[in-house]
């Protein structure tokens, strides 16, 4: 081997070694900026989780309060009827002149056939003092009993200026009886 081609050897050698550690260098950068981006991503999710347990022990005494109190399955024809018979004799029992008492319509979302808990709605009209009016709606709504007032609209009686008319909307939430196939 002449003196010329053991030259080209150690250059093409040295090129090779040279272009072997350029691509060792880009390769481990690559591997490092990778490992970078899966440590913020798990810390990422490590964060989230911790946010989760946080936010999951937070609700866990409405959730076992909810497990206790959950109002048995009626009848979804029943409610309405109830909450509207209890809504009245509570009105007369605060001294209340109920004008008008209606039963409101479902309103089924296609959504809130899969929920597991359908809501029955009544709407009154009545005229009485205001602390009465107050007394009443004190004893009606009662989350406890899954029942909210919904709606409240107050205006001065035109006949008595000592009487408040109101029209009000009172919401029973309930489990309706499973359905048989």
């Amino acid at each position: 081997m002449s003196e010329r081609e053991r030259k080209l050897l150690l250059l093409f050698g040295a090129a090779g070694v040279i272009l072997l550690s350029l691509w060792g260098y880009k390769s481990f950068e690559n591997k490092r900026v990778q490992i970078g981006i899966d440590r913020k991503a798990a810390e990422t999710a490590l964060r989230e989780g911790q946010l989760f347990l946080a936010s999951r022990d937070s609700i866990m005494d409405e959730i076992d309060w909810l497990a206790q109190h959950e109002p048995e399955p009626q009848a979804s024809e029943l409610v309405p009827t109830k909450l509207q018979a209890l809504a009245s004799s509570e009105a007369s029992r605060a001294s209340m002149t109920v004008k008008k008492m209606d039963i409101l319509p479902d309103r089924l979302i296609e959504s809130e056939q899969v929920r597991r808990y359908k809501f029955a709605q009544v709407k009154f009209t009545v005229t009485g003092e205001e602390r009465n009016l107050y007394s009443w709606f004190d004893r009606m709504h009662s989350p406890s009993d899954f029942r909210v007032i919904s709606e409240i609209t107050m205006s001065p009686n035109r006949e008595d200026d000592s009487k408040i008319d109101c029209i009000v909307t009172f919401d029973q939430w309930f489990v309706p009886l499973p359905t048989n196939p």
